[in-house]
């Protein structure tokens, strides 16, 4: 279990997000997660790195992080529990979660 500082700063965390997606349009959000899920039915794992190129410049800071971690708390996408770290230059390299497709969102997409 995490420390009591680690539980307030995924609190905050979460928080700074739901506040990125509550004032993203509603559509940029939805394109940015479609591409997600689209590029998660052709690889076995992909963290964020995987899009900063293929996203628009003018995108809201933050709503790539908010759409990741949209998907993961409707349990569309799993965290492997492993990190890599960030290409963002402004993360100086800081480490981010590998996520994959969860089972049962692959078996529908398969249908």
């Amino acid at each position: 279990m995490g420390t009591l500082h680690e539980f307030r700063a995924e609190r905050r965390a979460n928080g700074l997000l739901e506040r990125i997606r509550a004032a993203a349009d509603r559509e940029q959000l939805a394109l940015v997660q479609a591409l997600i899920l689209d590029h998660a039915l052709t690889v076995p794992e992909f963290s964020a790195n995987d899009f900063r190129g293929r996203l628009p410049a003018d995108l809201p800071h933050g709503l790539l992080g908010a759409a990741v971690r949209g998907l993961a708390a409707s349990r569309a996408i799993t965290n492997t529990g492993r990190t890599v770290p960030s290409t963002s230059p402004d993360t100086h390299g800081h480490r981010i979660a590998v996520y994959r497709l969860t089972a049962p969102h692959i078996q529908a997409e398969a249908a």
